[in-house]
């Protein structure tokens, strides 16, 4: 999953204290930063085989550091331990707290799309629900998800001026735009380094347009 990773973020801006849209951007994709970094480095491993599922060219084989349950427990509870360390304020724990579920929210949603790829624990069962395997059903959900998020959003904050009448719409087309361009037929498969370095880039693109795009709104 791609896009509807960030609902997550979207709808979680409602929640009190306010956490900032792109702090939030970078928790619910913090296991694929990582993952990004690993497969570059060769900690974890994907092979790349157009087909190999409808919605996905990724045969996530090997990635328990990343995205098996227990590893996302860890990441869940690391980042908001860090976070709440890092954060001032009296509701700092509250926030630590929304950091923590956005980045647990990664691991759920994933199990809805892939294939049974998620380790239960390093070495033991895989799971998923092979969402992936439809492209049309795959796609309705994760852009459904990003609607309404969007609209979660939209009713959680409002414009400080003009700009913000439309930067959450622009932030939102720039993120379906790379789910648009994620599932393009590829003549030649990208190595799993050139991979990673497209997913980094991809990731803060959108992390900075987010930061931007919550600069230009405060909360309701």
């Amino acid at each position: 999953m791609f896009a509807g990773h960030y609902s997550t973020a979207l709808a979680a801006r409602r929640i009190g204290p306010p956490v900032p849209l792109w702090h939030l951007f970078i928790a619910v994709q913090l296991v694929d930063f990582v993952w990004a970094v690993f497969i570059m480095t060769g900690v974890e491993y994907v092979s790349i085989e157009p087909g190999f599922m409808q919605a996905s060219m990724l045969n996530l084989y090997h990635m328990p550091y990343t995205h098996s349950l227990l590893a996302g427990v860890l990441w869940s509870v690391g980042a908001g331990l860090a976070y709440g360390f890092v954060r001032s304020g009296e509701k700092r724990w509250r926030a630590a707290g929304i950091i923590a579920l956005a980045v647990a929210s990664h691991w759920v949603l994933d199990l809805i799309v892939h294939a049974p790829d998620l380790e239960v624990y390093p070495g033991g069962p895989k799971i998923g629900l092979g969402l992936w395997q439809s492209l049309l059903w795959s796609q309705l959900l994760e852009i459904g998800l990003v609607l309404v998020g969007l609209a979660i959003y939209l009713s959680a904050t409002k414009p400080k001026s003009a700009a913000g009448k439309w930067s959450p719409f622009a932030l939102v087309g720039v993120m379906l735009l790379m789910q648009l361009i994620n599932h393009l037929p590829v003549e030649t498969p990208p190595t799993s380094f050139i991979l990673g370095v497209m997913a980094l880039f991809a990731y803060s693109v959108l992390t900075l347009l987010a930061y931007f795009a919550d600069r230009t709104r405060q909360s309701v």
